[in-house]
């Protein structure tokens, strides 16, 4: 009313403005008024009650497959400051947890929808309960529009830096998760390696357990003949394949380099530096958020592909002469 007042308006004309429901309806000038005027009396809008009228909590779940991989720590970010910006709170639900598969139950409290990161579609579909939803680094096989990154792009770049320094012995070391972007990072490499003449592609799954990841790594760096290079599918499996390293006596990069996905920020901080894919976490939140919005207000939403990078540091050199080919 204090607003309606001082402005010369109704205070149907302030509800729209402060609603973001004044264009058509009211001119700028008057609209940028209006904001001033509440700004300088401090008014704020009931966003409680706003949402009460339009059926909706304000709030959503961001679904993750867990919570100790700092990856997903800049997926909420993102989401949350984009979240912010449209009234909207941001409730993080772990599906489980990297060193114990045990799932949670779904989310049953009071919300308006998801974000689904780094899961699969059925499990969005089976967590969601009919409530708009939008995939993060998840395709979709029926065709509804997702956020995704370039991993064809990004593992190229990776394994055409390995074949410029005379790697030919690969091993890419898969997270063994069932999700999209795990068994699409598979996909990328086989067909990288199969552009590089000479190249010979092996694979292994590997638990996000690093304990148990490296005692895996171990039995398969002991086989002949070694790889003399690793892509893996996390940063934090490529801790494990230092680790693995370093019990059987191997040095990295002189007689293994190592390439990780994600530049999570231990990255840097490993010895050697860690060369890893860069994977955008924050922006791949806030896409989500601004698909989520569109979605859940029956708007027309685009699939979108972020880019990746590929950051070179000092886990990769070229292989010994007795590994190499």
């Amino acid at each position: 009313m204090d607003v309606a007042r001082a402005a010369g308006v109704s205070q149907s004309t302030v509800s729209l403005v402060m609603n973001d429901r004044w264009r058509g309806r009211v001119g700028q000038v008057a609209a940028d008024q209006i904001r001033s005027i509440a700004e300088e009396l401090g008014y704020r809008p009931n966003i409680t009650a706003r949402n009460l009228r339009r059926g909706l909590t304000g709030s959503i779940a961001l679904a993750v497959p867990t919570l100790t991989n700092p990856f997903f720590g800049a997926v909420y970010g993102g989401a949350a400051r984009a979240g912010e910006a449209h009234d909207l709170g941001l409730v993080v639900f772990p599906m489980a947890s990297d060193d114990d598969p045990n799932p949670f139950r779904s989310p049953h409290q009071a919300i308006d929808g998801l974000l689904i990161c780094s899961l699969s579609e059925h499990m969005a579909r089976a967590m969601s309960s009919g409530l708009p939803f939008a995939l993060l680094d998840t395709a979709s096989e029926s065709g509804m529009p997702s956020v995704t990154f370039d991993l064809d792009d990004g593992v190229a770049h990776a394994i055409a830096h390995l074949y410029a320094l005379g790697h030919q012995r690969v091993l890419h070391v898969r997270a063994d998760r069932d999700a999209w972007t795990f068994h699409w990072r598979s996909t990328a490499f086989h067909t990288a390696v199969r552009r590089h003449p000479g190249m010979v592609a092996t694979e292994m799954l590997c638990s996000f357990s690093l304990p148990e990841a490296r005692d895996t790594i171990v039995t398969e760096l002991n086989r002949h003949p070694r790889p003399s290079a690793v892509l893996c599918d996390d940063d934090n499996i490529a801790v494990a394949v230092y680790a693995a390293a370093a019990r059987l006596g191997l040095a990295v990069p002189n007689d293994l380099s190592v390439i990780g996905i994600n530049d999570l920020p231990i990255a840097v901080l490993m010895t050697p530096a860690l060369t890893t894919i860069a994977l955008p976490g924050q922006e791949l939140g806030r896409l989500g958020i601004q698909m989520f919005l569109k979605l859940r207000d029956g708007q027309t939403a685009e699939s979108v592909t972020l880019p990746t990078s590929l950051r070179i540091r000092e886990s990769t050199a070229p292989p010994r002469p007795e590994t190499a080919p």
